[in-house]
């Protein structure tokens, strides 16, 4: 589950001024409210947002109305050096005429931002790095994995484009949402850590 840092005491000054009220939301949800300006973040695990990343494949796309492109088993890695998500998944394409068979992987990596709209975490500015493809049948003078080399960074700009730009790889169920607004915040930046993903919360307008 996604922790945010608890208090250190459940015996501060009347909870935020939410009284015994408060106690029955669940505190690793809660977050240093009676300190000013202490920190307030959800912070997913390398192993939570992986889990939750999976949930989105198999992702079945068409490219350039020649293959049917099949992603699965996203592997994910943490650049908090370049605030970005490095993904590599594995890919599969079956040639719609000829019926030839390729396999590779393709590895991209990625910023994450918060959508208001359904409290998601989605993938931005995402960056194809690499396709790999080998054919998976006999070879051939054309054969997919050879038009899938040929046309590397056109495919990885579809891919891109298509399926993985703006992916939800997390959502706030609507009890948690309920909890933090009770709480006068709301999730902001997003950020990837050593420690994992952290969504900063802030505090409502008033």
């Amino acid at each position: 589950m996604p922790s945010i840092n608890a208090f250190p005491k459940l015996q501060r000054r009347h909870l935020c001024g939410l009284g015994a009220t408060a106690a029955v939301l669940p505190l690793a949800w809660i977050a240093g409210c009676a300190s000013p300006g202490a920190p307030r973040v959800i912070t997913l695990s390398e192993t939570e947002l992986t889990a939750m990343v999976g949930r989105a494949f198999p992702m079945n796309q068409r490219v350039l109305e020649i293959l049917d492109v099949q992603l699965t088993a996203p592997q994910l890695r943490l650049l908090p050096d370049r605030n970005r998500l490095a993904v590599d998944l594995s890919l599969s394409s079956r040639e719609r005429l000829r019926g030839g068979e390729a396999r590779g992987r393709l590895a991209f990596d990625s910023a994450l931002r918060y959508e208001p709209q359904d409290a998601s975490v989605r993938l931005t500015q995402v960056r194809v790095q690499q396709v790999q493809v080998e054919s998976a049948g006999p070879s051939s003078a054309a054969s997919p994995a050879e038009r899938l080399n040929g046309n590397a960074q056109r495919l990885a700009q579809v891919l891109a484009e298509r399926a993985l730009e703006d992916l939800a790889v997390y959502r706030l169920n609507a009890e948690r949402q309920a909890t933090l607004r009770q709480w006068g915040v709301q999730p902001g930046a997003v950020t990837v850590t050593a420690r994992g993903v952290e969504i900063t919360l802030a505090a409502l307008p008033r």
